[in-house]
């Protein structure tokens, strides 16, 4: 019976698939002919603005769905009212001020108080606003409210919490060159703004060690007033009770008369430039063209919109359907026509492309923008990229935090509170020529400013068919180290010492005639989360050829080094270019090996002068400075007995940036007539490092043929 039922159901649904499959074509409605009714319109809290006595404006929405108060604010301050050689300031400060807590509570108290109550709060300072975010239970507002009170007005500012953001901002400094798509916008916003401006820059070695506690104080003290500051508050509450409340907390910060100065102008000239920061270690290539941009209380700003989205919005945009779609010539491509509220925003199409066809990209994305200015705009594509943003014009309002946040948008940046509004009805009503007018008015095809992150031996064509090439060097500056003035006498000395203990190695002749080397060592490898046991094997071929295997528990990873190329090959035998820190910290390790150096005793650009004697643990040196050509310099320590090289120290580049390192060298053995280090033991900033104790070396012995080729 149940078997009957199933065939009966079955037959059914296939006469049913029969009858709509033999209706005509022209019954089936086509997509873009259905209609529907109008959106309701969208219901949203007024806020209510307050402004204190002492200047702070509040704007409060009451929202009693959670028994949660939460609390945003803005204060006129940000990255741009730094000093140029304190240039990551203004992030310190908003970072401390939290964690460094207040003059009557530590933060890690606050840490502790906050987490026991379910609490959160938060401060930061951007480019050109600072921040500051509070959020609790009702119960609870009494406690957290004069905590956020007293962060704000009575930071403490200690030096271990202060020093923690220092390293936080060196290690992302040393990894800054990491990205490709990071390199090629952080360069090109320099290229629009200028690599001075204040829009631009970016914190450099020097920059964060120039920053000191008082620096901290004098910029909270010069910028964070109450007539400087707004608040946001939702959440369940009393309106006239919570003005009550933050009157009460914050009233004794002082009015201070505070006016806001202006931003800086932005001087641009329209003019085409082509600049390329070569990157060898990588197979793909970043491109970035366009222009600067626009400011929103611009009246074209509407049409603006509208064409950013005929261009590049998303998968609809022309970028997307023709550059990616029907060309493939890229991985990813996206653009916009950025317009700022108080600077001008910029204007970039950009694709990420295999480096073999990078010329081709480029000239395609050149193509798409020089056709917004020449082509026809369709109906469709109009109503496509209307509707894209009146659709989605609902998420502007989902949340509390979003209104009011907004209000206090607008209200900082000197816009009318219904500027959203006036957005969706000029959207509403951009035309066709509108978008024409503009693009024919705004875009300038022929004088974009271009920029390729990418390995240039790989592409298509030059560089050079576009214009006459710029090549950006993106090196990261090491902060200067001062060395004592060299006197003849000292420059004499030092060289006699270096001869010396070559001579006590085994001789200039005996060093120069080592080609290759061999070492096996075990190497105790110190982290915070612990100690490790690995094995290395190191091949070297010099001049220039270098290669470690490092032997982990998840297998092998393989260093090489070649010339001016190097690889990494995993444990799963992928491989991947060596990254430029690496490959230097190789270079610069290569000047520190004693054996090598006095093997480039007469390199050009090489400097050694004697500095004097000291003591390294009891034992009497020689002291030496080393400067290598291009690098910084690093001091040789020689045993004033036996002239062995015992120590060395200078400054490195670690993940946390650069650090004060030192390296001991004892265990002398000989080695086919050298003497040679069987122990080496580092520290780095005072800490103890790595432990290599070496098991075996073999000077000149034959390495395989393929050792330092490119891992296929």
């Amino acid at each position: 019976m149940r078997s009957t039922r199933l065939k009966t159901a079955t037959l059914g649904l296939m006469l049913a698939g029969l009858v709509f499959s033999a209706l005509p074509v022209a019954a089936q409605k086509d997509y873009r002919a259905l209609e529907f009714p109008p959106l309701n319109d969208i219901v949203t809290p007024t806020p209510t603005r307050v402004v204190l006595d002492n200047g702070i404006i509040l704007y409060l929405v009451e929202d009693r769905r959670l028994p949660m108060i939460n609390l945003s604010a803005r204060f006129g301050v940000g990255a741009v009212n730094e000093p140029a050689d304190k240039i990551g300031l203004a992030g310190i400060t908003g970072a401390v001020m939290r964690t460094g807590g207040s003059t009557s509570m530590s933060g890690d108290e606050i840490d502790e108080t906050l987490e026991g109550l379910g609490a959160a709060v938060e401060t930061s300072i951007g480019l050109v606003s600072g921040s500051a975010f509070m959020s609790v239970l009702k119960d609870n507002v009494d406690t957290v409210l004069p905590i956020l009170a007293d962060v704000l007005m009575h930071p403490a500012f200690p030096e271990d919490k202060i020093e923690l953001e220092k390293v936080t901002a060196r290690s992302t400094i040393s990894r800054r060159n990491d990205d490709p798509t990071d390199m090629a916008f952080r360069e090109y916003r320099k290229l629009i703004y200028g690599a001075e401006s204040v829009y631009a820059r970016h914190t450099e070695y020097a920059t964060i060690d120039a920053i000191t506690r008082d620096d901290l104080v004098a910029f909270h003290r010069d910028w964070m007033h109450p007539d400087n500051t707004m608040f946001g508050v939702w959440g369940d509450f009393d309106t006239d009770e919570m003005v009550k409340k933050i009157s009460d907390v914050f009233g004794g910060w002082e009015k201070a008369g505070f006016v806001r100065p202006d931003l800086p102008d932005v001087d641009y000239t329209y003019d085409s430039s082509v600049n390329l920061v070569r990157k060898d270690d990588i197979n793909q290539s970043t491109v970035v063209l366009g222009h600067i941009g626009g400011v929103r209380d611009n009246p074209d700003y509407f049409a603006l919109r509208v064409m950013n989205d005929i261009l590049s919005g998303g998968f609809s945009g022309r970028l997307f359907r023709i550059v990616r779609s029907e060309q493939g010539l890229a991985y990813a491509v996206f653009g916009i026509y950025s317009a700022n509220y108080n600077f001008p925003g910029i204007f970039y199409v950009a694709c990420m492309t295999s480096s073999e066809t990078t010329a081709q990209a480029i000239r395609s994305l050149r193509h798409e923008v020089g056709r917004m200015t020449t082509d026809e705009i369709t109906e469709e594509e109009l109503n496509l990229a209307k509707e894209s943003f009146l659709n989605s014009f609902v998420f502007n309002f989902d949340s509390r935090r979003e209104i009011i946040d907004r209000q206090m948008t607008y209200e900082y940046y000197g816009y009318p509170q219904d500027f959203l509004e006036k957005t969706k009805t000029g959207i509403e009503k951009v035309t066709v020529e509108d978008v024409k007018r503009v693009a024919r008015e705004y875009l300038q095809p022929d004088k974009m400013r271009l920029i390729v992150v990418g390995n240039d031996q790989d592409f298509d064509e030059a560089m050079s068919a576009f214009g006459e090439v710029n090549e950006i060097d993106v090196t990261i500056a090491l902060p200067a180290v001062e060395a004592p003035e060299a006197t003849e006498d000292d420059v004499a000395m030092g060289r006699d010492l270096l001869v010396r203990s070559a001579e006590a190695l085994g001789g200039l002749d005996a060093i120069a005639a080592v080609k290759t080397f061999r070492e096996t060592a075990e190497v105790t490898v110190v982290r915070p989360m612990g100690e490790m046991n690995i094995t290395i094997e190191s091949l070297v071929a010099l001049p220039d050829q270098w290669k470690t295997v490092m032997q982990t528990p998840m297998g092998n990873i393989d260093f090489i080094l070649s010339g001016d190329q190097g690889w990494i090959v995993d444990p799963m035998g992928n491989t991947q270019p060596l990254p430029t820190q690496q490959r230097d910290s190789i270079i610069e390790d290569q000047w520190r090996n004693p054996l090598i150096l006095y093997q480039r005793l007469d390199a050009e650009g090489l400097v050694v002068q004697h500095i004097g004697q000291e003591e390294v643990e009891g034992t009497a040196v020689e002291a030496l400075l080393i400067t290598p050509p291009g690098l910084n310099p690093y001091r040789l320590y020689l045993d004033a007995e036996t002239m062995f090289p015992v120590k060395w120290s200078g400054q490195t580049v670690s993940q946390q940036g650069p650090v004060e390192a030192e390296r001991m060298m004892s265990d002398y053995r000989e080695v086919s007539g050298i003497m040679v280090p069987f122990m080496r033991t580092s520290t780095e900033n005072g800490n103890p490092g790595d432990k290599t104790v070496t098991q075996m070396v073999e000077i000149n012995v034959e390495l395989p043929a393929d050792a330092f080729a490119a891992p296929e």
